[in-house]
This record gives structure tokens, sequence and C-alpha cells, in this order.
């Protein structure tokens, strides 16, 4: 007798402590199964490379994942950035993960990936805070998107802890972005050199 296979969730979870590509560290990865997009809020509970809760360490998110303002869009994914604090926040290598709500949305199903970059003067990519000028933004789909857009600073690394944002600015006012299209947006020069890397994240809006 064959068991009943139990149904896929809409949302699975994949969360990095230390990134192997020189991206940045404490990731977490939320891949949607469905054919909606979704709006998740999530609750988190670090806990130590043993498996060990940690009940001193509280979890806060660069995109807002714990408050519901972030789309992952039909058959595709989004990601936060996660920080940790309080005693024993060196030791979190990993986080269960709560669904606290879960809402549809109508944003459409992306057919390439919104990407966001640092970019020097010449307006091309860089990965060194010192040539950090502007943002290079795309959407490569058929239609427009909202993006809520983040300059990151990080924390110095120490042995092989993770490298936690130490700071972050959010750019005033989401950036829409037409159809097909890409934008540059420039740093004022007093916050130039002071961030180490540039994330982004759909904003939940209308579409009709």
């Amino acid at each position: 007798m064959k068991r009943k296979q139990r149904a896929q969730a809409p949302l699975s979870f994949r969360y990095v402590p230390v990134a192997k590509d020189g991206g940045l560290d404490q990731v977490l990865t939320v891949e949607n199964h469905t054919e909606v997009s979704m709006v998740p809020t999530m609750a988190f509970v670090p806990y130590d490379i043993y498996g060990r809760a940690l009940p001193h360490v509280t979890t806060t998110t660069v995109h807002g994942s714990d408050r519901g303002t972030t789309v992952v869009p039909a058959g595709g994914t989004g990601h936060d950035v996660l920080r940790f604090d309080g005693m024993g926040h060196h030791l979190v290598r990993g986080v269960q993960i709560h669904l606290t709500d879960l809402e549809q949305h109508d944003h459409p199903a992306l057919e390439g990936e919104t990407t966001a970059v640092m970019i020097d003067l010449d307006q091309k990519a860089t990965l060194e805070p010192d040539e950090f000028w502007g943002i290079g933004l795309v959407n490569p789909n058929p239609f427009g998107v909202q993006l809520r857009v983040a300059l990151l600073e990080l924390e110095d690394r120490e042995r092989d802890h993770p490298r936690q944002v130490a700071d972050l600015v959010i750019l005033e006012g989401d950036v829409d972005l037409a159809s097909g299209s890409h934008d540059v947006i420039w740093l004022p020069e007093d916050v130039r050199g002071q961030f180490h890397a540039v994330d982004h994240h759909l904003v939940p809006q209308t579409y009709t």
C-alpha cells in the first residue's frame, strides 16, 4: 500500500550563515512553490551549530520579512538579510522559521530577476566601497516593478564568524522601474565610501 504523499508547502526556506561566493552573510532565501505571489510575515528562533536554541538572541531584518513588507513572486524567490544581537549572537548558525501570516498578492510572476548593483563613476559594477558612487538598477520584465533599496555597512569579519550588517540606510522613497528599463541613482557625496553593499526587494503594490 502506497503512502499518500504529503502536499508541498507553499513556501520553503534556506538560511546561509556564511556565504561561499563572497556575497552577504546571514541571508534567508524564500522559495514560492505556488502560482500566486505571497507576502509572508515570519518570526525567527536562532540556534547554534548543535541545534540548541539561543533564547537571549534577538533577530532583526534588513527587508522586513518579520513585518510583512516583502513580496515573494509566484514561482520565484525572495530573500532577506538577518542580524542577531544579545548574549550568544556570535554562536548563531541557523534559524527556525515560523510563518505568523501569509497573504496572497496580485504581483505578477517575474520573467527575469531584478538587480541592484554598486557602480563607480563610469557606471561599471564595483565591489569596492571607495568606488561606490551610485546604484545601478535593472528591471528586465514586461511590466513595471517597485523596489525598496538598502545601503549596507558591514562589520569587520572576526575569525570564521558571519559578517553582520552594522548599519543600513533605506533610500527615501521606493523606486519605480518601468518595464524593460534600467536606472542609475547617484549617492550623495557625504555617504560615498561608507557602505559595503547594496540590496533590494520587491514592494507590494496593486496591479490592475
